[in-house]
């Protein structure tokens, strides 16, 4: 009788999708940037995350009600999600409830800008997610998009990169070897921002940015999905 072969599974996996949006939104990148920097003349903010320090900006949430421009990324943003909250193993007939909005900016405009480690949203709070209009650097064609250019695991080292980190990250640090993949044992998922990169994640993950070394502005926009709970009175 000959013995049975090993087999290997991953357990307790967390949800995350990411969406080029390319070509296709470079005349919306700049009109959402523009957005911002008109919004950032006319109102101080917000005081949260990005305004823990003097190098950045942070708009008031519902953004989407003032400009257009946010609307039309709404829409790109749910056709993308679809697909992607689908495959996370929620039922269609519940994430027909949810609804996309609270939009805010985030900008930083001088080194050494960043945020702390933080959550997005509230109880009915489900997925959350970033949109970079403009990326750390200048890119000739949006649609050419390489995933292992921009993603990482552990903590990258390029300033202003998000970090997404696991929520059983403490435990992990238990093992200590040298390793061939990283993905398993990682406490912290990188991304460096990207004109038309879309990244979505569940809500319970914290994440935070690292600082800026230099002047330019990092631009951000945040939003939440929430799940419509009519009988408490939501939306």
């Amino acid at each position: 009788m000959s013995e049975t072969k090993s087999q290997f599974a991953p357990l307790f996996a967390n949800a995350f999708g990411f969406n080029n949006f390319g070509e296709s939104s470079r005349e919306l990148n700049k009109q959402l940037i523009e957005d911002i920097e008109k919004e950032r003349s006319d109102n101080d903010g917000k005081n949260k995350t990005f305004r823990k320090n003097p190098c950045g900006w942070q708009s008031v949430a519902g953004i989407e009600n003032k400009y257009e421009s946010f609307k039309k990324l709404g829409e790109k943003i749910i056709k993308a999600f679809i697909p992607i909250v689908h495959s996370s193993g929620i039922h269609p007939e519940e994430y027909k409830k949810f609804k996309l909005g609270q939009f805010w900016a985030n900008v930083i405009f001088a080194a050494g800008g960043f945020s702390n480690p933080h959550i997005h949203g509230n109880g009915n709070t489900t997925w959350t997610g970033v949109y970079y209009p403009k990326g750390l650097e200048e890119i000739d064609d949006l649609d050419d998009f390489d995933s292992k250019k921009y993603f990482q695991y552990t903590v990258n080292k390029t300033p202003g990169s998000l970090v997404l980190k696991d929520p059983s990250g403490t435990a992990k640090r238990q093992v200590k070897s040298g390793l061939r993949d990283q993905r398993y044992y990682s406490t912290n998922f990188s991304v460096i921002p990207r004109e038309s990169l879309l990244v979505l994640f569940p809500a319970y993950m914290e994440h935070y940015v690292t600082p800026t070394i230099d002047d330019s502005k990092r631009y951000s926009i945040s939003f939440a999905f929430h799940r419509m709970i009519p009988h408490l009175g939501w939306p």
